[in-house]
C-alpha cells in the first residue's frame, strides 16, 4: 500500500495532562499542507525547526517541528511531529485546527498499524512497541527491545525460508514428474524439516518465560488467621496498605499491591485467613483466597511459628499441588523457628531480606525471559507456532510414509502460512484490529 492510499490523521503522542512538552503527530498526504497552514513555512526534512504555530493571524504556540517525507518516516507516509508546550488546551487547539483542515483523529495504534501496512515493521515488532510502552521494569523493556530489533522475526523468517526451499524443490519435482527428476531426496527433506521442527519447539518453550516477563507475575500470601499475612504485605510495599489487628478474620477481601521482584512486577495479594467459618462474608473471602492461590504464579504460605505446621496447613498446601507453596514461618521474634526453615519477623525485619533474595532468585530462574534471544511473548504468537509445529510434524510423517509430493506440499503450505501469520506477512483485518486496539492513541 502506498502512502497516497491513506487519509490524514492527527493525535497527541504524549499523555494527556500538563507537562514541559507535548507532541502532536500528523500523518498522511495532507500532513505537509496542514503544516504549511499552521506555520506558513515548510521546514527542511528531518531537521528540528523552531516555528510559531498560527491561526487566524494569532500565535497559538511556539513549537519545534520535525518533518519526514514518505517513505522515509516511521509510518512510511508523510509525517509531521509538533513539540508544543505541554498545556492540554494548546494541544487540543492545535488538533482542532488540524481536523478543520482535513485531518481526522487517529484511532488507537493507527500510526504503528500504518508502519506495518507500509512494510516498515512486522506484527511482532508492532506488538513489541506496545509491550515496550507498557513495560514497568527494565527487564520487561529489554525483552520488548529484543523483539523490536527483530530477533524473533528473523528466526521466524529463517524457518519459513528453509520450509519454502523444501517446498520449492518438491514442486519442481512435480513439474517434471514424467521425466522422473528428483530435486531433493526424501531423506534430505526429512532432515531439513526435522531441524525446523526442533527450532519451532525451542521457540515454543520460551512462551512461559516470555509471557510471564511481559505480563508480570501474581503472588498470593496465604495462611490461617493471624499468621502475619497483612503484616508481610505492608512490609513488602513499605506502607500500611493492609489493616493489621489481633482480631482473627480482619482481612475479608483480597488486597493487592505490586513491587518489583527479580526484575519483574509482582502483584502480591493479602487474603482472608483460612479457617472454617459461619460468617457469610468471611466465608466468601476464604473461597476467594483459595481461588487466587490456585491461579497464582507464587504462593507464600505463612505459619505462625508459635503454632507450627499442622494437618490443616498440610491439607491446604496439598490442595495447591506439586510443592507450589513457599512455606514461611512468621513471628520468629517471639518464638524461634526450627532450623532449616524460612523464618521472618515483620516487626524486627529478621529474615526479611533473605526471603526477598530467595524470591528474586526464584523469579529470575523460573520466569524471566532470556536476554538477546528470540522469545515468544503472547498467545497469538504461540498459536501460530503451534500451527507450524503441527503442519511440519504432518509433513515429516507424510514423507516417511512414502506418500506423494502433493500431500507433503499441502502440509508445508500450511506451515509456511502459519509462520507468515506470525510476522504479519499474511494477516487478516480482524487480526490487525485486535492487535492495534490495545495500543494507546498516538502510537
Amino acid at each position: 500500500m502506498s502512502f497516497t492510499d491513506f487519509d490524514t490523521i492527527v493525535a497527541p503522542a504524549t499523555p494527556v495532562g500538563r507537562s514541559a512538552l507535548a507532541v502532536v503527530r500528523i500523518d498522511g498526504p495532507r500532513a505537509a499542507a496542514i503544516l504549511m497552514k499552521l506555520t506558513g513555512v515548510e521546514p527542511e526534512e528531518r531537521q528540528a525547526t523552531r516555528i510559531a504555530v498560527r491561526h487566524d493571524g494569532k500565535i497559538v504556540d511556539e513549537c519545534v517541528v520535525t518533518r519526514w517525507v514518505a517513505p522515509r518516516s516511521f509510518t512510511g507516509n508523510d509525517l509531521v511531529e509538533l513539540s508544543l508546550h505541554g498545556n492540554p488546551a494548546l494541544v487540543q487547539r492545535v488538533i482542532e485546527i488540524c481536523v478543520a483542515d482535513g485531518a481526522r483523529i487517529a484511532e488507537a495504534g493507527e500510526f504503528t498499524e500504518r508502519a506495518v501496512l507500509n512494510g516498515k515493521l512486522d506484527l511482532i515488532q508492532a506488538e513489541a512497541i506496545a509491550d515496550l510502552v507498557a513495560a514497568r521494569t527494565s527487564v520487561q523493556a529489554q525483552l520488548s527491545l529484543s523483539n523490536l530489533r527483530g530477533l524473533l522475526s528473523q528466526t521466524a523468517e529463517r524457518l519459513r525460508g528453509s520450509l519454502l526451499h523444501v517446498l520449492s524443490q518438491l514442486e519442481a519435482a512435480l513439474d517434471f514428474s514424467d521425466e522422473g527428476y528428483e530435486f531433493i531426496s526424501r531423506d534430505e527433506a526429512i532432515r531439513t524439516l526435522a531441524d525446523a521442527l526442533t527450532d519451532v519447539r525451542s521457540l515454543l518453550e520460551t512462551y512461559q518465560r516470555g509471557s510471564a516477563t511481559t505480563r508480570g507475575l501474581s503472588a498470593v500470601i496465604l495462611g490461617k488467621p493471624n499468621a502475619g499475612k497483612s503484616s508481610l504485605l505492608n512490609r513488602l510495599v513499605g506502607s500500611e496498605r493492609a489493616i493489621v489487628t489481633a482480631v482473627p478474620g480482619t482481612t475479608r477481601d483480597i488486597v493487592r499491591e505490586t513491587i518489583e521482584v527479580g526484575g519483574l512486577p509482582v502483584s502480591f495479594a493479602d487474603t482472608a485467613g483460612l479457617r472454617p467459618t459461619d460468617d457469610l462474608v468471611e466465608g466468601i473471602g476464604v473461597s476467594r483466597a483459595r481461588e487466587a492461590a490456585a491461579s497464582a504464579d507464587l504462593v507464600l504460605y505463612l505459619i505462625d511459628a508459635a503454632i507450627g505446621l499442622d494437618a490443616e496447613d498440610r491439607r491446604e498446601m496439598d490442595a495447591l499441588g506439586a510443592d507450589k507453596a513457599i512455606v514461611v514461618f512468621t513471628k520468629c521474634d517471639l518464638v524461634a523457628a526450627q532450623p532449616g526453615t524460612r523464618a521472618i519477623s515483620t516487626i524486627t525485619g529478621v529474615g526479611f531480606q533473605e526471603l526477598l533474595a530467595e524470591l528474586d532468585s526464584l523469579v529470575r530462574a523460573r520466569y524471566v525471559g532470556p536476554e538477546e534471544s528470540a522469545v515468544v511473548v503472547n498467545l497469538r504468537q504461540r498459536k501460530a507456532l503451534l500451527e507450524a509445529e503441527s503442519a511440519i510434524t504432518d509433513a515429516v510423517a507424510t514423507l516417511r510414509g512414502d506418500l506423494s509430493e502433493e500431500a507433503v506440499a499441502v502440509d508445508l503450505y500450511r506451515a509456511t502460512s502459519a509462520l507468515a501469520s506470525l510476522t504479519g506477512a499474511v494477516a487478516t483485518e480482524d487480526v490487525l484490529r485486535e492487535i492495534f486496539s490495545k495500543f494507546c492513541i498516538g502510537k
